[in-house]
């Protein structure tokens, strides 16, 4: 189908614009039309779909003034038109007129300057003026009148010879690929108002753009279903007359924007943002985004809720926990009750007994369970940047602050649990915020003026002697209190001996799939190596030794040798104990001859070198000289 339309009153245009469009190549709708029909025409094409009008002379101008919506191109005039009909015209006549706009006229003078050759000239300023002009050229003795259909239709006088003043193929040509161009703006301007459109009506925000009269040019359908708008139109109302409380007219007067504002419109309490629209230093409209505040809030507990997906997230239940022993059992039953509650815990124990485990265990058995979980090591942070990660910050707070600001540990665990391991790090004035935390509910980031309530567990965790620590003033004795509401002491490794085997053997199931070697347990010789040691690094060190031992053995069971090789330094203490008397002693002694052919074995692996032994085993040549001979 045609997008480009041609329209002329002129037989011979006709012809000429059939092979402009022939040469360009365009399929373009050529028709003839009168002066008095040029308008209702260019508007039936419209409808049927023609984007853009050629026209020239009278039936252009016509056209344009009617105001149609689509673009209307002028066939132009050039010198050249001018002076192949100027050359046409004397052969006619020798004295020869022309009634035109001034544009037209300039150039019959640049003619004139060329050809040294007077020609009688008759500006127009309108086409109500086209007799009067052909009367005053006549009664100046023309012979010829050239000049446009309208004023050449005026001559009646047969001794005056007419010829039209019309545009060559050139000109047409140059006016097609200006409809061209045209038509590839008017294609880009198409896409990006349907692009516009398409973000106005998909987003949820309400969005409300005045001019500078205050006159609503454009509402999304968020805007008017967030503030009850009964129409489904208001553009071209007054913005004044819809909402009692719109402050556009304000903002564009002022020119300042209004950023982050609160306030209640229609019955609906909204947070809006307002600035003006500038275009060369002027202001010409505003426009304003707002939101319904609940549903803010509502999608700011859906945010909080999605990072569980990052990482926020418990990943242990009581399910997981192994250990029967007595002591251990008893912590876990703290856990049970502790867990129906909100009241803070403590946890306390020696390094690797495993205190963020049952932090898990809490939350996840807590009515808290599909909120976050947000664990932070007080000790892994800089204490410069401790507190900007935990309460957060705003834009500009500091130098180095991130562009926007940033959500603190305590906003993202809204609605959850945070846990604070090795708690007894944080500096003094940290240790305020956080017991204002703890007794307002509530954080401000740094920079800021505006406090955030939250909801939030709070369990803390540490290996230090707090009572001690809060007797030499580095701990608030107020903070302490606060947090040692409710206090599980985690058992040292040591002290629950009868859990390694169980410990091994879940171990060995959880490292299987990383190692992908046929590993079933311990030989018992190996396991009562295991269980003799002291264990300072409790659970994470037994889990080491475990999985060195796991890629060490050559069997399906790790035997004694295996066991001693994986503790290496770590296990020196056992070659230097003394036997005691009873069932110790007998159980000691087994052990030393354990040892003793495990030192055997390294002196074989090294070829009798003492000094490389005594090395590796992490003892003096002398003690190694000693256990050997059993002394």
């Amino acid at each position: 189908m045609s997008r480009i339309a041609i329209l002329s009153p002129i037989e011979e245009m006709m012809l000429v614009a059939r092979e402009a469009s022939r040469k360009t190549g365009e399929n373009i709708l050529i028709q003839k039309v009168s002066f008095d029909d040029a308008v209702d025409v260019a508007k039936e094409l419209e409808k049927a779909g023609i984007e853009v009008i050629i026209s020239r002379g009278t039936a252009g101008t016509k056209i344009i003034d009617s105001g149609i919506n689509i673009p209307v191109v002028q066939i132009p005039i050039t010198g050249y038109d001018l002076l192949r009909t100027v050359s046409e015209a004397r052969n006619w006549g020798d004295k020869i007129g022309i009634a035109d706009t001034a544009e037209i006229l300039q150039g019959i003078e640049s003619i004139e300057s060329a050809l040294g050759y007077a020609i009688e000239k008759f500006a127009v300023q309108s086409l109500t003026e086209a007799e009067k002009a052909v009367k005053t050229l006549i009664d100046r003795d023309i012979d010829v009148l050239i000049g446009k259909s309208v004023y050449v239709s005026k001559v009646k006088d047969k001794r005056v010879q007419t010829v039209i003043l019309s545009s060559g193929i050139e000109s047409v040509i140059q006016a097609i690929n200006e409809a061209k161009s045209l038509l590839e703006v008017r294609s880009s301007e198409v896409k990006r108002t349907k692009q516009l459109q398409a973000i106005l009506d998909f987003i949820t925000d309400g969005v409300i753009a005045v001019n500078e009269e205050g006159t609503v040019t454009v509402c999304n359908p968020s805007a008017r279903k967030i503030l009850n708008i009964p129409y489904d139109n208001i553009n071209g109302k007054q913005i004044d007359d819809l909402l009692i409380n719109s402050r556009m007219m304000k903002v564009i007067l002022s020119g300042k924007e209004e950023l982050n504002r609160i306030q209640d419109e229609n019955g609906v309490k909204i947070i809006a943002n307002r600035v003006p629209i500038r275009h060369e230093n002027k202001v010409f409209g505003a426009v304003c985004t707002f939101q319904e505040l609940q549903k803010l809030q509502q999608q700011e507990q859906e945010i909080r809720k999605k990072l569980l997906h990052r990482g926020h997230v418990t990943k242990y239940k009581l399910s997981n926990i192994v250990g029967q022993s007595p002591s251990y059992q008893k912590a876990i039953d703290k856990v049970k009750k502790y867990s129906q509650v909100d009241s803070t815990v403590l946890l306390t124990g020696e390094t690797g007994v495993g205190k963020e485990v049952f932090a898990h265990l809490i939350h996840s058995s807590s009515k808290r369970c599909d909120g976050p979980f947000v664990a932070v090591n007080c000790a892994a942070i800089p204490k410069n940047l401790l507190e900007s990660e935990l309460f957060g910050y705003v834009d500009g707070a500091f130098t180095g602050a991130r562009k926007g600001g940033k959500t603190g540990l305590f906003e993202l665990a809204h609605q959850g649990t945070i846990f604070l391991d090795e708690i007894g790090e944080l500096a003094e004035s940290v240790q305020a915020q956080l017991l204002r935390v703890l007794q307002e509910g509530e954080v401000m980031r740094i920079g800021d003026e505006r406090v955030i309530p939250i909801n939030i567990r709070v369990i803390a965790a540490s290996n230090r002697d707090f009572e001690q620590m809060v007797e030499e003033g580095r701990f608030r004795a107020d903070l302490y209190y606060r947090l040692n509401i409710l206090d599980i002491m985690i058992p040292p490794l040591r002290e629950r001996i009868e859990d390694i085997p169980p410990l091994c053997s879940h171990f060995i199931e959880e490292l299987l799939p990383n190692i992908q070697k046929e590993v079933e347990g311990f030989e018992p010789d190996a396991m009562a190596i295991l269980k003799s040691y002291h264990w300072p690094g409790n659970i994470r060190q037994l889990r080491n030794i475990v999985e060195r031992s796991m890629i060490l053995s050559t069997g399906k069971f790790i035997d004694k040798e295996t066991v001693m090789m994986a503790g290496g330094k770590d296990f020196s203490s056992l070659l230097s104990r003394q036997p005691s008397s009873g069932k110790e002693a007998l159980e000691n002694g087994k052990l030393q001859e354990y040892e003793r052919e495990y030192i055997l074995d390294v002196l074989r692996q090294v070829n009798g070198n003492k000094t490389e032994a005594a090395k590796i085993l992490g003892i003096g040549r002398t003690t190694l000289w000693r256990k050997i001979n059993n002394q």
